[in-house]
């Protein structure tokens, strides 16, 4: 009697054992393949929202990544032009694509997350060859507009843009119209301000927006219509709607830095001085001499040490023949960079 109790305490202990064990490693599987969980994201570069590969972190690439990690998925990127990954989640070969503007053709091929973050679309003219009058003529009129491949500028604007100019590039669609052979360019204002601040800072203020034309609209992750596509979109919408409710900052804005404010000038004669002279260098053996007609817009990018700088003495002559280094925004010399009398400067609001 007493084996027999000794063999069902056993047996009760080894039963107790093996289920502990089947447990742990349910959970073990359980855990690892939440932690080996993964997906691409088919993007492009956008910068600010999505730069380049190897670069810091955009801030829209950075919201989907946490939205992703909240959810146990690990992500990891994949660079390709925007149409050809649209082309792949569309046909599903690719699962997971971000960022889009959602728009009712799109609609009908691939899921849409709900709202991830949004931007201003505006439409943009140099003014070294175009005045606001000219250029809202050729919106309207939708002649000599540029556009990028692959991209969406918000119903509104898109809807105008349908015939434009195709260009490859941010930068290939700024220099078009930097030549002035394109007179107007639809652009996202994050991503405007992004490329004349580091690609064109000396020739930033030529760019101007067109009064009264912009399209706010909300970019969305996109997937494939399949199971996959929409378990991830589901896991984005919880994720998004979970942090958003916790008041998560980086789930509130992925708002672009605006450029700090620049000192604008108009260059004018002074007595004396009925011409206004501007030069190659502040000094050297080799300086060309431009005449710049009166009037003629600035940008003022160097301020002389007699301006910015407290003197000695109340003698103004050498205040005022001291040279500014500014970059001309129109005339005849427009885009270059020359070194002017501090006389000849007259500061614009």
């Amino acid at each position: 009697m007493m084996k027999m109790k000794s063999r069902n305490r056993l047996s009760l202990s080894s039963a107790i054992k093996n289920n502990f064990l089947f447990l742990f490693l349910a959970v073990f599987v359980s855990f690892s393949a939440r932690a080996q969980d993964g997906v691409v994201i088919l993007t492009d570069t956008w910068e600010p929202y999505i730069n380049s590969p190897g670069a810091e972190q955009g801030t829209a690439a950075k919201l989907i990544d946490i939205l992703l990690y909240y959810v146990g998925v690990e992500s990891s990127w994949k660079y390709f032009p925007y149409e050809f990954s649209f082309y792949e989640v569309k046909n599903g070969r690719g699962l997971l694509s971000y960022p889009y503007f959602k728009t009712q053709q799109r609609e009908g091929l691939v899921l849409f997350s709900e709202p991830i973050f949004s931007v201003t679309s505006k439409v943009y003219y140099n003014r070294a060859f175009t005045s606001a009058e000219v250029a809202l003529s050729a919106y309207s009129s939708k002649r000599r507009i540029g556009r990028v491949a692959g991209y969406s500028y918000g119903q509104s604007i898109d809807e105008e843009v349908v015939s434009a100019v195709v260009f490859a590039t941010e930068i290939q669609a700024l220099t078009a119209l930097f030549n002035h052979d394109i007179d107007v360019l639809p652009m996202t204002e994050g991503v405007m301000n992004h490329y004349l601040s580091n690609n064109f800072p000396l020739r930033k203020q030529l760019i101007l927006a067109i009064d009264d034309i912009a399209d706010t609209s909300s970019l969305h992750a996109i997937a494939a219509k399949n199971i996959q596509g929409k378990a991830i979109i589901k896991k984005i919408n919880h994720a998004f709607k979970i942090l958003s409710a916790e008041g998560i900052d980086s789930i509130q804005t992925t708002a672009a830095a605006i450029p700090d404010p620049v000192d604008i000038a108009r260059l004018i004669t002074s007595e004396g001085y009925p011409l206004i002279i501007g030069q190659s260098a502040a000094d050297g053996d080799s300086i060309d001499y431009y005449t710049l007609p009166q009037g003629s817009k600035a940008l003022v990018i160097d301020w002389s040490s007699k301006i910015t700088e407290p003197s000695s003495t109340d003698r103004i002559y050498k205040n005022m023949m001291d040279l500014s280094k500014v970059v001309l925004l129109n005339g005849p010399h427009v885009g270059r960079e020359l070194f002017v009398r501090n006389m000849h400067i007259e500061l614009l609001e």
